[in-house]
């Protein structure tokens, strides 16, 4: 994000890489395994993991390990909300 005042800056966009829009949109081949212990196992055709597990608290926890480590933590309250908490390792 660029934040400027004057408007006078500039700043070259990502090109579009069309193999990357496809997998987010879900288009990529997929391998994901329901194990034993309740938790899930998605390894995509790039060999990046998303690791999702149930909580015994209620709350769901989904680590994502790519290019960066990203981990999301899903709480959902008493008063009926949802909180979640997004972290991330690497560059």
């Amino acid at each position: 994000m660029i934040d400027f005042i004057d408007k006078t800056s500039e700043q070259n966009g990502t090109p579009i890489n069309r193999e990357n829009l496809m997998a987010m949109q879900g288009f990529i081949a997929n391998n994901t395994v329901f194990n034993a212990d309740g938790s899930i196992t998605e390894t995509n055709g790039k060999g990046e993991v998303l690791t999702t597990v149930f909580n015994d608290d209620g709350s769901i926890t989904e680590r994502f390990v790519g290019e960066k480590t990203i981990t999301k933590t899903t709480t959902f309250n008493s008063d009926g909300s949802i909180t979640e908490v997004i972290s991330w390792v690497g560059q």
